[in-house]
């Protein structure tokens, strides 16, 4: 009998340290999970929420640069503009430039009518 309520003891202690769990111990072994678990979500939404503060911050700068970008191409075509009526200007001066030259080229060769008439009639 010694042998038979030693077995059912040892048998006995085994099932109850082995089969059963209690609150307690489900909680312990969890709790640390659950623990994990939420950080990460934290992280997760900290890292969302980062993420979506530098996009916006990247879609406002190139916006930005963009609007920049508008603003130089306008002043670029307006100069290009100004420039165009300059070369206009500059081509007109130099058509009068060389309007003037023949003309003083040629004083040498003008002679006055009446000058010319009184030779005539005097040789």
């Amino acid at each position: 009998m010694n042998r038979t309520s030693l077995s059912l003891l040892l048998a006995a202690t085994l099932v109850a340290s082995i089969g059963c769990t209690t609150k307690k111990t489900v909680r312990q072994e969890t709790t640390p999970l659950i623990n994990k678990t939420n950080q990460l979500d934290d992280m997760t939404a900290k890292n969302s929420r980062d993420i979506k503060d530098v996009d916006q911050r990247a879609q406002s700068g190139i916006q930005a640069v963009q609007a920049r970008a508008a603003e130089v191409d306008k002043k670029a075509l307006a100069a290009g503009g100004e420039a165009d009526k300059a070369q206009t200007a500059a081509n007109g001066a130099t058509q009068r430039v060389d309007t003037l030259t023949k003309a003083v080229i040629n004083l040498d060769n003008y002679r006055p009518v009446v000058e010319t008439a009184v030779h005539a009639l005097l040789w």
